[in-house]
């Protein structure tokens, strides 16, 4: 027994003594250096698209040209000025605006209409006929009424008149076979364009010609109201009045 306890003790190695305590290395253990794989330019790191910022050259010392200035454009045979230094250059005059019919007519506001000769004869309708009566405060409500006229816009032209009536609405004066006549607007253009009326100061009254016969005007002949040409020199002035 003793024999075979010593073969086994010489059969076995030899603990060092260094096995005791962790051997410490020389330096830190560093992973190996990560070298990428060759990755095109289109294809996206991790999600990203890749930065371009690598491609562009270095900006150091390097000042972008200026667009060459243009010169100001100049009309022939006069010379482009500028406003004196110090001084503040005079703002766009405002865009002209539409003026108005005449200084007596105002839009969407009741009228009368006397010859400017005769103040006691004001423009009315009778029977849907355009002509001229006496009427005044003592007329009867309905001569009063007859005379009293709405100032449209001109249903074919903004900057002249068209006259709606006051106790017949949607009825205008119109022109038709060269008579005025008080009939109910239909819709149609011409229509409109012959009872629209260009208003025209004359002397301290206004004229009214025809828009769609702009060589005839609005006259007074024997109480009617008829368009005559201007070649007659018959055009008849009229003055507004506040209506009755």
């Amino acid at each position: 027994m003793i024999g075979v306890a010593l073969t086994q003790l010489g059969e076995r190695p030899a603990t060092p003594e260094a096995a005791t305590e962790a051997q410490e290395p020389i330096s830190p253990l560093l992973p190996p250096p990560y070298v990428p794989a060759s990755i095109s330019s289109a294809e996206p790191i991790d999600g990203l698209a890749p930065t371009r910022a690598a491609a562009l050259p270095p900006t150091t010392g390097v000042r972008q040209p200026r667009p060459p200035v243009e010169a100001a454009a100049t009309t022939p045979g006069r010379e482009a000025t500028s406003a004196p230094a110090g001084t503040t250059p005079k703002p766009d005059p405002p865009r002209e605006t539409t003026p108005p019919p005449s200084p007596g007519l105002r839009i969407d506001a009741p009228v009368s209409l006397a010859l400017s000769g005769a103040p006691g004869l004001l423009v009315r309708h009778r029977d849907f006929r355009g002509r001229v009566d006496r009427i005044g405060p003592g007329s009867s409500a309905l001569d009063r009424a007859d005379a009293r006229f709405i100032v449209r816009r001109g249903l074919a032209d903004d900057a002249c008149v068209s006259f709606e009536s006051s106790n017949y609405p949607g009825r205008f004066l119109r022109h038709r076979d060269f008579g005025i006549r008080l009939d109910r607007r239909d819709g149609t253009r011409l229509f409109d364009l012959d009872a629209t009326f260009c208003a025209e100061t004359r002397g301290g009254a206004i004229v009214l010609r025809s828009h769609n016969y702009p060589d005839r005007f609005v006259t007074e002949s024997g109480s009617l109201l008829r368009l005559t040409p201007a070649s007659t020199g018959t055009a008849t002035g009229f003055v507004v009045r506040s209506p009755l």
